[in-house]
C-alpha cells in the first residue's frame, strides 16, 4: 500500500473512529505528508533513523521545538494507527528520546533587522504588498504561523483596528493592529479582491496568487527568501517574528505577564492557554511599547 493510501485511510480513522476535529485532522495530514515528502520512502518501512534525520532537518531550519515535538506526535498516531492496522508491529517514535529544549536561545531579529525584512519586499506588485502585510501581521501581533494562516476577512474589524485570532482548540483572543499595519490592511484588502481572489472567495484573508489559502510552509519559505534579499544572516522562520514580538516589547518596558496575554500562552514557552485582550490598560501597553506602535 503506497503512502497515499496509507495517509487517507489514516485521516478517515481520525476523523470518522476518533472523532477528531477537522483542524486536527488537517494538522496531523500535513505533518504525515511533510515526512513522506522528506524520507521519499514507503512511511512503513521507516525506522527511527528516519525521524531522527527529520529531526535534525527542522532543527537546521529553524523549528521551534513545540513544532518538532507536535510533529512527531502525528507520526507517532499514525504509527499507532499502521500498529492497529496490522501493517507493522512497532511504533519507530518509541524508540525516539523527546527533547525538552534546544540547547541554544531563540532567534530573534533586532530593530533594524526587522526594518531590512518589512522593507524587502516590492509593495509595487500584489505579492510584494501581500507579503509585506503578512510580516507587519507577524511581528506586530506575534501570532503563530497557523493563526495567520487560518485568518479570515471576517475576522478582521477595521473600525476598531482589531483582529479576531483563532488559537489551538478553538481558543480566541483579539488583537490591536498599529495605525499604520490598519491602513495597509485596507489597501490590501483591495488588491485581495483585485489581484488574488478568482472564481470562488471562500474568505480567508491570506491567499496564494491562485487564490487558495495560503499554507504555512510558503510563509515559511518566503520569510527565507526575503531574509535572503535583506542580507540577513540569521536562519529565521516565521516563529522568529513572534520571539522578536516578545523580545521588543520586553526591551521596550512592557512587563512579562502583558507579553504572555498578547502571545495568548501561560508563559512564553507553551502554549497551554489563552485570554482575550480587552481590557484599555493592557492595550495601550503595546501601543506605547511595541516600536511600530510608537512610530
Amino acid at each position: 500500500m503506497d503512502n497515499g493510501k496509507l495517509i487517507f485511510n489514516f485521516k478517515a480513522w481520525m476523523k470518522h473512529e476518533q472523532g477528531l476535529s477537522d483542524n486536527t485532522v488537517a494538522a496531523y495530514e500535513s505533518d504525515i505528508s511533510i515526512y513522506a515528502d522528506f524520507t521519499q520512502k514507503l512511511l512503513s518501512d521507516c525506522s527511527a533513523q528516519e525521524l531522527i534525520a527529520f529531526m535534525t532537518r527542522m532543527r537546521k531550519e529553524g523549528y521551534s521545538i513545540e513544532t518538532v515535538l507536535r510533529r512527531l506526535s502525528g507520526i507517532s498516531a499514525f504509527y499507532d494507527f499502521l500498529i492497529q492496522e496490522r501493517i507493522i508491529k512497532t511504533n519507530p517514535c518509541g524508540f525516539i528520546s523527546k527533547p525538552s529544549k534546544w540547547d541554544k536561545l531563540p532567534v530573534f531579529l533586532n530593530f533594524d533587522e526587522i526594518d531590512m525584512l518589512l522593507d524587502a519586499p516590492d509593495v509595487n506588485t500584489g505579492l510584494g504588498f501581500r507579503d509585506r502585510v503578512i510580516f507587519e501581521t507577524l511581528y506586530s501581533t506575534g501570532m503563530r504561523i497557523s493563526e495567520l494562516t487560518g485568518l479570515k476577512v471576517a475576522e478582521l474589524d477595521m473600525n476598531r483596528e482589531i483582529m479576531r485570532v483563532t488559537g489551538k482548540g478553538g481558543k480566541q483572543r483579539f488583537v490591536p493592529m498599529y495605525s499604520s499595519l490598519a491602513e495597509k490592511m485596507r489597501a490590501y484588502l483591495g488588491v485581495r479582491r483585485d489581484y488574488f481572489v478568482k472564481d470562488r472567495d471562500e474568505g480567508w484573508l491570506f491567499l496564494s496568487k491562485n487564490g487558495k489559502q495560503l499554507d504555512r510552509e510558503l510563509v515559511f519559505m518566503l520569510v527565507k527568501k526575503y531574509a535572503a534579499k535583506a542580507g540577513i544572516q540569521k536562519n529565521i522562520s516565521p516563529h522568529t517574528l513572534r520571539h522578536s514580538f516578545a523580545t521588543h516589547l520586553l526591551t521596550n518596558g512592557a512587563d512579562l505577564r502583558t507579553i504572555q496575554i498578547f502571545l495568548g500562552h501561560s508563559d512564553l514557552s507553551t502554549t497551554e492557554r489563552y485570554t482575550h485582550v480587552t481590557d484599555d490598560k493592557t492595550r495601550n501597553v503595546l501601543l506605547n511599547c511595541h516600536p511600530r506602535f510608537r512610530k
